[in-house]
């Protein structure tokens, strides 16, 4: 009994061994826990915990109410480089790790970082830990091409393309309560890769297509058919159409099905003297087609026109 009772006391002046996580598993912490985490991947040690309160005037979520951080530090350490330590979202709710093999020819791990923000769009940030010669850089996903990001990566992200590199599969954000409240409106994936030591959007990738043919054949009951508040589905199929190589096949099923008296995320073409106490004016409203064909301009589905004829044309 003596000799347990020491091994036990041995255990916690040591310290349990990090856990064992399979390479491309994800694992969240909260901060409302208060209890670092520390697991290993691959050979790779990451050790999270919160930042102290206040660690920053601005921006901190439960600090000030809660007596603790939401925002983490994360050190990921590596035998064959240095050690690197950054910080999640300040607005993030709380954080997924997950160490991954970018590619199959990667000497060493890389490691993904999500800071969910939560809420009924899901709004998160990313980073990636790109492994280098000496150590690891930290490159946010998304930012580099102004985009907002929503959903989470799924636990083991694979090769979809079939080019050695996985793909790391999201959604986009600018489809949130554009044309339809939050909850009817989808959105379309976002599906970006780290090649040559830079995060690429690879969504335009041809051999991506099927990924977003898949999400055509899962929005179409709902777009083609006579459900209210059908919009919002209509336009991520559409844009799921310009990504699978299929955009005039969707559009002309969509003009025929889309809901004619939905206004919801359609502006209003009068100008703003000619409205009436800041509101527009029956029959003041662009259609569903015209809105939807100019978003998906702005948001980069479809490519902007570049002659007087495309752009009459784009109005089709």
């Amino acid at each position: 009994m003596m000799r347990g009772l020491m091994l036990a006391v041995v255990c916690l002046l040591i310290g349990a061994a990090p856990a064992e996580v399979p390479l491309g598993k994800f694992q969240t912490w909260f901060g409302s826990s208060r209890i670092a985490t520390d697991f290993v991947s691959d050979g790779v040690k990451v050790h999270v915990e919160a930042l102290p309160c206040p660690a920053q005037p601005i921006g901190e979520s439960t600090c000030g109410f809660e007596g603790f951080n939401n925002q983490a530090a994360i050190t990921v350490t590596n035998p064959r480089s240095a050690s690197l330590t950054v910080t999640t979202d300040p607005q993030g709710s709380y954080a997924r790790i997950a160490v991954v093999r970018f590619s199959r020819n990667d000497a060493r791990p890389g490691v993904i970082i999500e800071s969910q923000s939560g809420g009924s769009g899901g709004n998160l940030t990313a980073q990636v830990l790109i492994p280098e010669e000496d150590g690891y850089r930290a490159v946010d996903v998304g930012q580099q091409h102004g985009s907002v990001l929503e959903g989470e990566l799924a636990d083991f992200p694979t090769d979809v393309s079939g080019d050695g590199i996985i793909d790391l599969k999201l959604e986009d954000g600018a489809f949130d309560s554009a044309f339809g409240c939050n909850a009817c409106t989808p959105r379309p994936p976002r599906l970006f890769a780290v090649k040559d030591g830079e995060v690429v959007d690879e969504s335009r990738d041809l051999a991506l297509r099927p990924v977003f043919a898949k999400e055509m054949a899962r929005l179409a009951p709902i777009c083609l058919s006579k459900v209210s508040d059908r919009n919002g589905a209509c336009a991520a199929y559409v844009a799921d159409a310009a990504r699978a190589g299929r955009f005039n096949e969707a559009w002309t099923a969509m003009l025929k099905h889309y809901q004619r008296d939905q206004q919801w995320g359609q502006p209003c073409s009068v100008p703003v003297a000619a409205q009436v106490n800041g509101r527009c004016p029956r029959g003041g409203r662009e259609t569903f087609p015209d809105a939807l064909r100019a978003f998906l301009i702005r948001t980069g589905y479809l490519p902007q026109p570049t002659s007087a004829s495309d752009r009459a044309s784009s109005k089709s």
